[in-house]
């Protein structure tokens, strides 16, 4: 009885890390993004919403600096996840096959931040749809965390934005 026990506790630890998560802008297109525009020098008001400012840096939609002497001022806004309904555990296929059936799960936030320059505010909203990827073969792909696939969302969605 207690090697059973111990047997089932094994597998159960086992199912549980065997999978790493990777993450991907949902749209194909943002994936290799680059800015293809003169970038504005920024100084963000505040950078302890780390989160949201690791993202905004990632994104290279401005040159962020320290100074906050002639130039556009950023307020960043906390990131709000989306609270639409989704049905089952996303994860039970990778967990049940120790990691080797991938899952995928899209998470889709609203980025908010407001410019001011020369007394104006302007707004921007954003949906950063990343999708995180649960796979044992992920952990070939640690680089690609959360922050940075939704700072490449944000780009993209910034250039259509602007188009």
């Amino acid at each position: 009885m207690k090697i059973k026990v111990i047997t089932y506790f094994f597998l159960f630890s086992i199912s549980l890390c065997s999978c790493f998560p990777s993450y991907n802008a949902s749209n194909k297109e943002y994936r290799r993004i680059k800015p293809d525009f003169q970038k504005q020098k920024a100084f963000v008001i505040n950078k302890e919403l780390k989160r949201e400012y690791t993202i905004l840096k990632h994104s290279d939609i401005y040159e962020i600096v320290d100074d906050s002497m002639d130039v556009a001022k950023i307020k960043l806004y906390e990131l709000v996840p989306d609270q639409s309904f989704q049905c089952g555990n996303l994860m039970a296929g990778s967990m049940l096959t120790l990691g080797l059936l991938p899952s995928v799960y899209r998470t889709k936030d609203t980025f908010n931040y407001d410019v001011s320059e020369n007394n104006t505010v302007k707004n921007y909203q954003f949906k950063l749809e990343v999708n995180q990827s649960l796979w044992l073969f992920n952990i070939f792909r640690l680089s690609k965390t959360y922050n940075k696939q939704a700072g490449k969302a944000l780009l993209g969605s910034y250039m259509a934005s602007n188009k």
